[in-house]
């Protein structure tokens, strides 16, 4: 079956027939994976990196976060991004999110549409360019579950200069609920154990409703309270306040 499937592929990259970008990382994943479906292992990279471009510039560690990504696989596709590199060296397609309003249209584009609650976060070096990309999703209408230690793994080895945060409500309504609150509250105490700086969580529910944590003020809040440093000690302040009123 998937000799069958790869002439077809060959085909199409002959005769130069519109070959989408999943496709072509197909192919070229032919060679790492000789009597594999290289198709899921295609999405999950673009997925993850959010173009061709990301997939070709990340770093072997973490092309090997992506599920069914060894090492071996993350190294040819290193060599062929420094390839890529060499030849064009201004060519860049990965998304850079330097603005709120960035930040918006960025997510208006990957959560139109969606027919489940998805969650995703979009790991950021400093000058706002995306290395990464972790979605998430239980393929239900109301509710995404995430595993904060699968998360907390993930951003200790990604190790990103800053967080954005995004999901969607199929309700319509923007606005957060209590677990959306909890998420976000966890999720500013991993990043501050791990010096990463959680820029926003935003709840996209239509292209004109979108909430911010940030332009409603309450990230900071949340900062506040949630900061390892700042919770370590207001438990250390607890725990000799009740050693001292038991002496």
């Amino acid at each position: 079956m998937h000799e069958g499937h790869r002439k077809r592929m060959y085909e199409k990259l002959k005769e130069g027939d519109g070959l989408y970008d999943h496709e072509l990382l197909e192919i070229l994943l032919f060679n790492a994976y000789p009597r594999k479906n290289t198709n899921p292992v295609a999405h999950a990279l673009l997925n993850a990196f959010g173009s061709l471009s990301g997939v070709l510039s990340a770093s072997a560690e973490q092309l090997t976060a992506v599920d069914g990504v060894g090492e071996n696989v993350a190294l040819y596709l290193k060599c062929a991004g420094e390839c890529l590199k060499r030849i064009s060296p201004s060519s860049s397609g990965v998304a850079v999110l330097k603005s709120y309003g960035d930040f918006t249209e960025f997510i208006k584009l990957r959560l139109r549409g969606k027919q489940a609650e998805t969650l995703e976060l979009y790991c950021l070096e400093k000058n706002g360019k995306i290395v990464s990309v972790l979605t998430f999703t239980d393929n239900e209408v109301h509710k995404v579950e995430v595993e904060t230690d699968y998360l907390a793994s993930m951003i200790a080895k990604v190790k990103p200069y800053g967080i954005l945060v995004a999901h969607n409500h199929l309700s319509g309504n923007e606005n957060p609920s209590v677990r959306d609150d909890k998420f976000t509250m966890e999720l500013q105490l991993i990043c501050s154990m791990n010096n990463v700086c959680l820029y926003d969580h935003l709840i996209y529910a239509s292209d004109k409703q979108i909430y911010s944590y940030y332009k409603t003020g309450r990230m900071d809040g949340i900062k506040k309270n949630f900061n390892f440093k700042e919770v370590v000690e207001r438990q250390v302040k607890n725990v000799l306040g009740e050693n001292s009123d038991k002496k």
